[in-house]
């Protein structure tokens, strides 16, 4: 006879209970609990403990137990919480199990990111790319001089409509993402923060987009000179929802370079688009 799999549910509260019993060596849980219920019902379809054991008001787990029951997932191809199936792709779950748990394990784009290439390379039929996406486990970061973060996908893809002063070299550019690519944008900056390098932003000069600048680890933002921010900077380019950020950025010690655009944010309220700043010289500006 086949019995139902264990849900996600279960299996997470499972892989909970292993840790807790790995130092207690046993547990007495409330019957109550319909996850508990659940794995109960599982344990006594599968003949792992009493039938009347549903009917008690606490049942007792052990570490032997857990082990029988990783034991009969297995024995019957179904996923087995000591696998950790959410830390791993659905293809790599597939390898181990013949249970879907199509909302358990990484999603295809969580390492992913959308690169900008330096130089654009050659691919067949005479195409040349210059964006890609990529595992960001595989970029080599140490070969790369700073990290360029481009906050809108319109202007991420088309990076070449801007005129941007970069003091460097060999600058690695992605997209901040959005809800396909933020994971993976977060990660890489996590790994590359760690490398003590040059992170800027470059993104609507607004409450947002400088509350981001100022609190998520960016050394610069990429803006126009003072003058020509000041000549096409607006209120109606600072929306009104956003206004909520003006007291945090005010409170905010910035660089001595940095100070003047914070003035022109809070106390004259106006901002600048991304998209407005094609064709404005665009400088390093420290935060």
């Amino acid at each position: 006879m086949s019995y139902p799999a264990l849900t996600a549910q279960s299996l997470r509260w499972l892989q909970q209970l292993q840790q807790r019993l790995n130092a207690s060596g046993s547990e007495r849980v409330s019957t109550r609990s319909k996850t508990v219920q659940q794995v109960l019902l599982w344990c006594i379809e599968h003949e792992l403990v009493p039938g009347n054991s549903l009917n008690l008001p606490q049942f007792s787990f052990s570490l032997a137990l857990l082990s029988d029951i990783a034991r009969v997932q297995r024995q019957l191809k179904h996923a087995c919480y000591l696998d950790a199936p959410e830390q791993h792709s659905r293809l790599d779950n597939a390898t181990r199990s013949q249970q879907e748990l199509k909302s358990v394990g990484l999603k295809p784009r969580q390492h992913r990111a959308l690169l900008k290439l330096n130089k654009p390379a050659d691919i067949s039929l005479g195409i040349a790319a210059d964006i890609i996406d990529i595992d960001w486990q595989q970029l080599p970061l140490t070969q790369f001089d700073a990290l360029l973060v481009v906050e809108n996908l319109d202007c991420f893809y088309q990076l070449d409509a801007f005129t941007l002063q970069l003091p460097y070299q060999q600058p690695l550019i992605i997209y901040r993402g959005d809800s396909q690519y933020s994971s993976g944008c977060k990660a890489l900056k996590a790994q590359w923060l760690k490398q003590n390098k040059p992170t800027l932003y470059f993104g609507d000069f607004d409450a947002k987009g400088v509350s981001i600048a100022l609190n998520e680890g960016y050394s610069a933002m990429l803006l126009p000179e003072l003058a020509t921010l000041q000549q096409h900077a607006s209120q109606s380019m600072l929306p009104v929802k956003q206004l909520g950020f003006i007291a945090g950025i005010k409170a905010k010690t910035v660089a001595v370079e940095f100070t003047p655009y914070q003035q022109v944010l809070c106390e004259q309220l106006k901002g600048l688009r991304q998209q407005n700043m094609q064709g404005m010289l665009l400088l390093y500006v420290a935060t």
